[in-house]
């Protein structure tokens, strides 16, 4: 997905100033990521600003998960609560919020030493989060379309049978994939990006995280997808343990999901955003017909 161009506008640095009580009139740098927000680091503090569709209230929510969590996992970083006690504002339409600039790189699924150390943070991260007292979630406002080559009603029955045989569900961080964390010396220091927490059950987090760092859309074979789910088992997660139909099909709901909110929220693709987009359909089909065996 192309990043965003998203400025950072001396309305957004009044607000910040103003509400924050932030000295940000010094120079910005543009982050590397943003697939739909936009961070620019200015001193010691990084100025997130998000789409116009993320409502504050959701925003708020977010958060709220990411300081819980934060409570037992170092790992977790939160945003500055502003002199209100809120952690988004408004800015022509677009949540704002502010957080501590961490130093390091974004992780690497590759690399063998940061694979091992994930399944056990996600553990941690599942366990700080399963008696969480947050609410429910506001209405998520992400944008959806309607992709005829992944809809399947079946999916969503199984789905809905799955959450009843696991009916523990508890708060999640949503998107846990290298994208969203920092490492110095090969050491994830910082889970980011919380904006995709939802309540559900720990096995749907699990799947997508042991499929992300399992390399699993374009594996050979699912070796390493399975090597997480047992490190994160032999780590305490609170995840139940999952046959190979409840991984893919798992797989699959998350891969629809994506599907539609790319289809929905992207206005052009490149050929490497095409080719992705084709093989995420393409794997959909095959873990169906996987399933169905």
């Amino acid at each position: 997905m192309p990043h965003v161009d998203t400025p950072l506008t001396e309305g957004v640095r009044a607000a910040v100033q103003r509400d924050w009580a932030e000295n940000v009139s010094g120079s910005a740098v543009r982050l590397h990521g943003g697939e739909e927000s936009a961070a620019f680091r200015v001193g010691d503090v990084v100025i997130r600003v998000g789409p116009p569709w993320r409502q504050r209230s959701e925003m708020e929510w977010c958060h709220a998960v990411a300081r819980t969590a934060a409570a037992s996992v170092p790992e977790a970083i939160t945003p500055r609560v502003n002199v209100r006690g809120e952690t988004v504002v408004l800015v022509d339409g677009r949540p704002v919020s502010v957080w501590p600039f961490v130093e390091g790189e974004w992780a690497d699924d590759d690399d063998e030493k940061q694979r091992s150390q994930a399944p056990l943070l996600l553990a941690a991260i599942h366990r700080a989060l399963a008696a969480a007292s947050v609410g429910p979630r506001p209405l998520r406002s992400s944008p959806s379309a309607v992709v005829p080559e992944v809809e399947d009603p079946d999916l969503d029955v199984w789905m809905s049978a799955f959450s009843l045989r696991h009916p523990h569900h508890q708060p999640l961080h949503g998107d846990f994939y290298s994208g969203n964390l920092l490492v110095r010396d090969r050491q994830i220091v910082a889970v980011l990006d919380w904006d995709e927490a939802l309540v559900g059950p720990p096995e749907l987090e699990l799947a997508w995280a042991a499929w992300e760092w399992g390399d699993g859309l374009w594996a050979e074979d699912f070796g390493d997808v399975f090597a997480f789910l047992e490190a994160y088992r032999a780590a305490g997660g609170r995840a139940a343990q999952l046959t190979q139909t409840e991984l893919f099909q798992l797989v699959r709901v998350r891969l629809r999901d994506e599907v539609r909110y790319a289809s929905a929220a992207e206005t052009h693709l490149d050929a490497d955003d095409q080719l992705y987009r084709l093989r995420q359909i393409d794997v959909y089909r095959r873990l169906a017909a996987r399933t169905a065996q």
